[in-house]
């Protein structure tokens, strides 16, 4: 069998086993982006035969889905933040690039009109795969230095793409295979990385504090008395302008970006991160404790409709996990209407 042929078999290989990947841990960590990722380079693989030439048709289709679920992918990240201009002004450039793009291949490479339309999928898949990959490093603000680089290895995976016409040369093809197995790799890598989400570290506390499973609303005053009790627990807190007692876990809900800090439009991100607190928690003879305050400046951000769902979804996984979820909210701030929809869905 040729080898070349064998190599694409490889790379085809590689990116199935990539998208499998992911999709299990979408599942198993409870993380949306993974699994757009997961489908992405799936439909990848089966891209590539179409490349070979047997059905070049089917690998322009499959390729713009590619880059779609991985920008996809990137804006579950993104969701809740607000884009900065100077990121939208690089985007409004993506179709002027192209259009260079195409003219280059024409001019310079000499390549008839049919490689040229193949050329600038790629082109155009490449430039939505960068443009994701300039977002996804801008949220480095508010998760960790991990997702900087998987912002960045997608974003050289996009250049890759736009120039990887280049390769179509029988003397250079090997050399775009190997670039692209190991940007697929470097890529899942950071993708799984991310997917894993954040491990907390569970420190016994020195007394022994009864828990009871549930949830509680409770306001400001009564607070200062759950701090005290359950000081030097490992309780999982978000919190807007209070301070919190030591050993706790605690995230500000700002607009501020930064480490430890959580926009107030981000409802999957403290979904996520609760997730992977009680998975930690899962692992020691405790119970997790999550405490969300400053409800009221949540709902200065989000529609109500979409604070309930976000809430019944953060209750139901504590509760699923024998845990307790304190909110904490001034009920001034509330209308009748609204307290009473929490207490039939929370309580």
């Amino acid at each position: 069998m040729d080898s070349y042929l064998i190599a694409v078999a490889f790379d085809a290989g590689i990116k199935l086993a990539a998208g499998g990947t992911l999709i299990f841990f979408s599942q198993k960590r409870h993380r949306k982006a993974a699994y757009y990722w997961g489908l992405a380079w799936v439909i990848y693989a089966y891209a590539i035969t179409g490349n070979l030439g047997v059905h070049p048709e089917m690998a322009a289709v499959l390729l713009g889905f590619f880059s779609s679920l991985i920008l996809r992918g990137v804006l579950m990240v993104n969701e809740g933040m607000s884009t900065p201009r100077d990121y939208m002004q690089i985007v409004s450039w993506g179709p002027a690039v192209i259009g260079v793009y195409i003219a280059i291949l024409f001019i310079f490479l000499r390549k008839t009109p049919e490689i040229v339309v193949m050329g600038a999928v790629y082109g155009t898949s490449g430039v939505f795969l960068s443009t994701g990959g300039i977002v996804l490093y801008h949220t480095r603000e508010f998760y960790d230095q991990d997702t900087a680089y998987l912002g960045l290895s997608l974003t050289t995976y996009g250049l890759y793409q736009m120039i990887y016409p280049v390769f179509w040369h029988s003397n250079m093809r090997f050399w775009g295979l190997f670039l692209s197995l190991a940007l697929t790799v470097v890529t899942t890598l950071f993708m799984v990385q991310f997917s894993l989400g954040e491990v907390f570290e569970i420190k016994e506390p020195t007394t022994r504090i009864e828990i009871q499973p549930g949830v509680r609303m409770a306001d400001p005053g009564h607070f200062k008395d759950f701090k005290k009790k359950f000081e030097g627990y490992p309780v999982l807190s978000f919190v807007r302008n209070v301070e919190v007692p030591n050993g706790w876990k605690v995230y500000r809900i700002t607009n501020i970006g930064g480490q430890g800090n959580v926009s107030p439009t981000n409802l999957p991100r403290i979904l996520e991160t609760a997730v992977d607190y009680v998975r930690s928690v899962g692992n020691s003879d405790l119970k997790p404790v999550v405490v969300l305050e400053g409800l009221e400046y949540l709902k200065l951000y989000n529609e109500f409709k979409a604070l309930a769902k976000f809430l019944t979804s953060l209750r139901d996984y504590v509760a699923l996990n024998n845990g307790m979820l304190l909110l904490i909210l001034e009920k001034d701030a509330w209308e009748e209407r609204e307290l009473k929809t929490l207490e039939r869905l929370l309580m």
